[in-house]
């Protein structure tokens, strides 16, 4: 009885569905064509988690890749800057070579031996320079010693083999012999322990001038004649006063000083005593 009654339900049921399928057949396609319309979305989320996830797999593959011709870019950006820095300073070099060619040209009675300075404290009470020449280049005290273009800077007061100790005209040890270039007038030349170098002993009817040129005057064949001191900036002259004085800008520039000249063929013919040695 069950039974039957279980069969004759399945029958219509069974009838039902084929009624709308024969009935709604002509809509099968309109509904396929809905989903996929509905499901186009997630179908393009998926593709694009696909491609992001693809593209990150490419980019775990080839990040070791990547890096490694990053820093092979940087190592050739080091060597660049690194041989940019040497050809500055070659150039630089040069430039200071150069100069002292063309004051060597006009010094030819003069021999000179270039030195790089190693050391130097312009601002202590007593300024000096360290170069890198000694004994075993020939050198020897009281030597004396010119910037790059010619300009006076000291003379030379200790000595090892490969190294020399040079007292700048500065420095309130140094005393040289000087001469006015325009007017004549001569004097001492003194370091002084603040401030510029002075112009002493000057008489008073001689006359300076601000501006005018101070050189060595060789006097007592302390140093060559005629190498550049400086510049006066000032004088100080008084009435009463049997000698005047002045302030002399030198004209070495001893807070930049990289290479200096030794002039070895010239060497005081007085005994070391007198010329400050230690």
């Amino acid at each position: 009885m069950v039974e039957a009654r279980g069969g004759r339900r399945f029958a219509a049921v069974f009838l039902v569905a084929a009624f709308l399928v024969l009935l709604l057949g002509r809509w099968v396609k309109p509904v396929n064509l809905v989903a996929l319309s509905a499901a186009a979305p997630f179908a393009s989320v998926a593709s694009t988690v696909a491609t992001d996830t693809g593209d990150v797999i490419s980019g775990v593959t080839q990040g070791n890749r990547w890096r490694d011709e990053n820093q092979s870019l940087q190592d050739q950006v080091g060597i660049v800057v690194r041989q940019n820095m040497l050809l500055q300073a070659q150039l630089h070099d040069d430039k200071l070579l150069r100069s002292m060619l063309r004051f060597d040209e006009l010094n030819k009675h003069m021999e000179f031996l270039t030195a790089r300075v190693i050391m130097q404290d312009p601002n202590s009470l007593a300024p000096y320079i360290l170069i890198n020449r000694g004994t075993r280049d020939g050198l020897r005290r009281g030597m004396t010693v010119v910037s790059h273009r010619g300009y006076f800077v000291g003379s030379i007061i200790d000595l090892t083999s490969n190294a020399a100790k040079v007292q700048l005209v500065s420095s309130p040890s140094s005393s040289v012999g000087a001469l006015d270039l325009k007017t004549r007038a001569s004097g001492l030349v003194e370091g002084q322990y603040s401030g510029l170098p002075q112009l002493h002993w000057v008489v008073a009817n001689s006359t300076l001038h601000k501006g005018d040129f101070i050189v060595t005057s060789g006097q007592e064949n302390l140093f060559p004649r005629t190498i550049l001191l400086g510049q006066v900036t000032s004088v100080q002259h008084q009435n009463s006063a049997l000698f005047q004085s002045a302030v002399i800008q030198p004209a070495a520039d001893f807070s930049n000083m990289e290479m200096v000249q030794v002039i070895r063929n010239f060497v005081p013919s007085v005994p070391n005593r007198l010329i400050g040695s230690q």
